[in-house]
């Protein structure tokens, strides 16, 4: 029973098409307007699942985890991510490069390129704990 009415949940969900010209990206930190932004196209960060936009400059970040799982595309710059430990041999990625990046796994991204710009699906909430740099 529980299987039918997802499906029926599933099937009554309108389409949703948002051209990434008329995306709304907001700063993460509010007090920065070059920080990091993101994009909700579809769920809520803050409870998830969600999927959204994320765009930020140049710059290598530190080590991180994240509780939820992760998927994502490149779409715009070029991106470096690997697990903490492992970013020098980590190969660059350009725009349709792929990676799934599991909960609690530390790892670190970068943007090679002026500006980078990425669709990230979350299994669940949006949240990043970062850890100190070794």
């Amino acid at each position: 029973m529980s299987y039918i009415i997802a499906l029926l949940a599933a099937a009554s969900q309108a389409a949703v098409t948002v051209p990434v010209t008329e995306a709304r990206f907001v700063p993460t930190n509010p007090n920065d307007p070059n920080s990091t932004q993101i994009a909700v196209l579809s769920g809520d960060p803050a409870t998830g699942p969600s999927d959204m936009l994320m765009r930020f400059g140049r710059g290598e970040g530190g080590p991180h985890v994240h509780s939820s799982d992760y998927r994502l595309v490149v779409i715009e710059g070029v991106m470096k991510h690997a697990e903490a430990g492992a970013y020098a041999s980590a190969p660059s990625m350009g725009p349709g490069s792929y990676w799934f990046q599991p909960a609690n796994q530390p790892h670190v991204d970068s943007c090679l390129s002026d500006r980078c710009t990425m669709f990230i699906s979350w299994s669940g909430k949006r949240d990043t704990t970062h850890l100190p740099a070794k």
